[in-house]
């Protein structure tokens, strides 16, 4: 199984509607978005795809986010939740604060040894290591405001492959 892993959006519609387009392209089906979508219109671009998320820091609109995914058989939740896919157990985390209080904190969950991936965004940059037997990962950012690369991840859950996606 393949999942698309996507964090950072914030409201960029058109990196949204080409993130969504590659998908479609690469048969991938299903998305698990790292938080700061922004607002339901931009949530709305993924409308299809069995999708999981979590909020981020610059989510506003909560309440209509958590009722646009609802209506769309989203899971959106908030941060850190837990996931079962594919019989591997994910950490879905967004971040907050500084660069290092959220590598700090991942760090921490990988090192628990309670998943099989940890998952986070915030801070825009990509991070693809293991720390013991967990995968961490970090897609960067899908609209390249901060870093100029709009990035996602492709992860193959069955063998822990990562291919970091420019777009």
């Amino acid at each position: 199984m393949k999942v698309a892993v996507v964090s950072d959006t914030h409201d960029n519609r058109s990196a949204s509607v080409e993130l969504v387009n590659t998908l479609k392209s690469r048969g991938i089906s299903t998305v698990v978005h790292l938080g700061d979508i922004v607002s339901p219109f931009t949530l709305k671009i993924f409308a299809g795809f069995r999708y999981f998320g979590v909020f981020g820091n610059n989510d506003g609109e909560r309440l209509l986010l958590k009722r646009v995914a609802d209506e769309n058989g989203m899971l959106l939740e908030e941060q850190p939740a837990m996931l079962k896919l594919g019989g591997k157990d994910f950490l879905l985390y967004h971040g907050s604060g500084s660069v290092e209080k959220t590598r700090r904190t991942v760090e921490g969950f990988a090192k628990s040894g309670d998943y099989d991936f940890v998952l986070y965004g915030h801070t825009h940059m990509v991070d693809h290591r293991r720390i013991g037997d967990t995968l961490v990962l970090n897609p960067g950012e899908a609209c390249g405001y901060l870093t100029g690369r709009r990035t996602f991840a492709v992860l193959d859950v069955e063998t822990g492959e990562v291919e970091i996606v420019e777009f």
